[in-house]
């Protein structure tokens, strides 16, 4: 078994929709920040019409998931004309971390139950070896959250729902360190995501 953080900034506006050129602008601002992945790839994932089945992690009950096909990208400049008219989509840049000013630091974890409280056990020192680093940009079409196949997810109060979040993933086993609030992202990046979408985020966590 393996545990993946995932750090979430959840639109505080339910039925929010973010404009393609508004995607393009933050993911433009993570790279000047120098927090943005490094040596990264982008990808655009759209409903393919298919599904999968799973269980909910929440419930035990079966539920039919929609599948993604995605499609590279060249340059973030592709982004607007791959968006137009999509009301549920993925944009992912994947690359390695750490960047030079990381959305926070990062340490392995002992306690992966620790979780559940939105508290792990982490290990002293700072991780800073190289590890998987992934920023996803996620619309979908109604508003929903536990995100589908989430696993465990922490949550904030008022943002129980959203048509949209963005999505800081990391390498295996590896966590910030949390302690009463889940408000541990950088404040430049936060500041950017607020103004760039013109909206404000709250923030919370899941596990894969």
């Amino acid at each position: 078994m393996s545990l993946q953080y995932v750090h979430l900034l959840i639109a505080d506006r339910v039925d929010f929709t973010p404009q393609p050129e508004q995607v393009v602008e933050f993911l433009e601002n993570l790279k000047k920040l120098e927090s943005a992945p490094t040596g990264a790839t982008l990808r655009v994932g759209k409903l393919s019409g298919q599904f999968r089945k799973g269980f909910s992690a929440l419930t035990g009950e079966m539920i039919s998931v929609p599948k993604r096909e995605y499609v590279s990208l060249g340059s973030i400049s592709e982004i607007p004309a791959q968006l137009s008219g999509l009301g549920d989509y993925d944009v992912v840049t994947s690359g390695q971390g750490p960047a030079k000013f990381p959305p926070f630091k990062l340490y392995t974890i002992t306690a992966p139950a620790g979780l559940q409280t939105g508290r792990g056990s982490p290990i002293e020192p700072e991780f800073t070896q190289r590890y998987g680093y992934e920023v996803r940009c996620c619309l979908r079409s109604e508003a929903v959250f536990h995100p589908p196949l989430s696993g465990l997810t922490v949550e904030r109060p008022n943002t129980a729902c959203a048509r949209f979040w963005i999505e800081f993933q990391f390498g295996k086993w590896l966590v910030p360190k949390i302690d009463d609030s889940l408000n541990v992202l950088s404040t430049s990046i936060l500041a950017k995501a607020i103004e760039c979408f013109g909206t404000g985020f709250a923030q919370g966590c899941r596990c894969l």
